[in-house]
């Protein structure tokens, strides 16, 4: 159970979650969207299922009484009152290296975390108020925007909208590496004794070294996933990553909560420098990064491959790290090349900007070396 999670904070989780959900179920954003009768019935139950699986309400037996009520402050008051019984939250992956999966968090692991991160970043600031630009119903959105000045004492502050508010002295910025490096090339100017976390993805050295000279007096790097939380941090993109200190190491690719003996695999390859220490080499399943966004090339490639139209494809990455995206050269059905451009243009429209290649090539057979290996168009 939670004791310091106020109303307030359910409040805008269940607001972040909504928007997310409706917007996925409805298949267009939804950024006006204020109360429960704006809805259909449908769309309730949707919703109240969500919130149901996010908040563990089943573990109450209460969970019904979502239904009974169209009012979404009646239902943030039910959630705040459920959550001192329940054991802790259900994060979902994107989907974008598959099917999302479900990951539950128990509270002392929550509060273990945030509290760990609290430590972390007090060694270099005095933290007087966390903004957070990220969706406060993903892990690492509510980790740092809401666990984190929960337990540090500090006010939050949670962006909705395409800007930063005004900052000051003490504010800690949490956002993704893509809006990192938008900041930076809009050459912001940071005010004195600030600092930020970047989260979701490694941020290019490029960019932090831009941020630090504009300003910041520090740029945090968050190393985990949905399922394991927060795992690592590092200040320098040339420093090894340092295990925060709820967790320690069991061997070379995997790691322990100090409170438990549950075995959590890396999802990436690491390098130990010593038993708190590592440096990371790639992942283990061949997922990349586009956008701080985790994306499968093979999941890619499989739904290409659902088209009657493509007989074969191949999915890479393209540009710079800092601001890759993805490609793919697709090998047509029989005489259906313009069939297949048609189906691939539809198909791809309403996908995440991750997921979606920015480049079709066209050719009759894959390109491949004088090994007969796959090679780069």
């Amino acid at each position: 159970m939670t004791q310091w999670l106020t109303q307030a904070d359910c409040k805008a989780v269940m607001h972040s979650l909504f928007c997310a959900e409706l917007a996925a179920y409805r298949g267009e954003p939804v950024p006006g969207w204020q109360e429960l009768q704006e809805i259909d019935s449908l769309e309730r139950l949707h919703l109240a299922a969500c919130v149901n699986e996010f908040f563990c309400l089943h573990e109450t037996g209460l969970e019904d009484r979502l239904l009974m009520t169209y009012s979404f402050d009646e239902w943030v008051s039910f959630v705040a009152e459920a959550i001192t019984e329940t054991s802790g939250l259900t994060f979902r992956t994107s989907g974008s290296t598959g099917s999302p999966s479900a990951h539950f968090h128990r509270w002392e692991h929550i509060e273990a975390e945030a509290n760990a991160l609290a430590r972390r970043l007090a060694s270099v600031m005095s933290m007087k108020r966390v903004i957070s630009w990220l969706p406060l119903h993903h892990l690492y959105g509510f980790m740092l925007g809401v666990a984190l000045p929960c337990v540090a004492g500090v006010p939050r502050n949670a962006v909705s909208g395409v800007s930063l508010p005004g900052l000051s002295s003490g504010d800690l910025v949490v956002t993704v590496p893509p809006r990192w490096d938008y900041l930076a090339r809009s050459n912001t100017l940071w005010p004195g004794h600030m600092a930020g976390v970047s989260s979701t993805a490694s941020l290019s050295p490029q960019t932090s070294s831009r941020l630090i000279n504009q300003g910041l007096m520090g740029m945090l790097d968050i190393y985990g996933s949905t399922e394991t939380g927060g795992v690592a941090t590092r200040w320098q993109h040339d420093m090894p990553y340092q295990l925060l200190c709820h967790w320690r190491q069991h061997d070379t690719q995997s790691i322990k909560r100090v409170d438990d003996n549950i075995i959590t695999p890396l999802l990436d390859k690491a390098h130990w420098h010593n038993d708190t220490t590592f440096t990371l080499n790639g992942r283990h399943d061949g997922v990349v990064s586009i956008g701080g966004v985790n994306v499968s090339t093979s999941y890619v490639k499989q739904r290409l491959l659902s088209l009657e139209s493509v007989k074969e494809c191949a999915v890479r990455t393209t540009g710079n790290p800092a601001q890759q995206r993805l490609k793919t050269f697709i090998v047509p059905a029989s005489g259906q090349e313009p069939v297949a451009a048609q189906d691939i243009a539809q198909l791809i429209a309403k996908w995440p900007a991750a997921e979606r290649p920015v480049s079709v090539t066209y050719g009759d057979a894959l390109p491949t070396n004088a090994m007969g290996k796959l090679s780069d168009w």
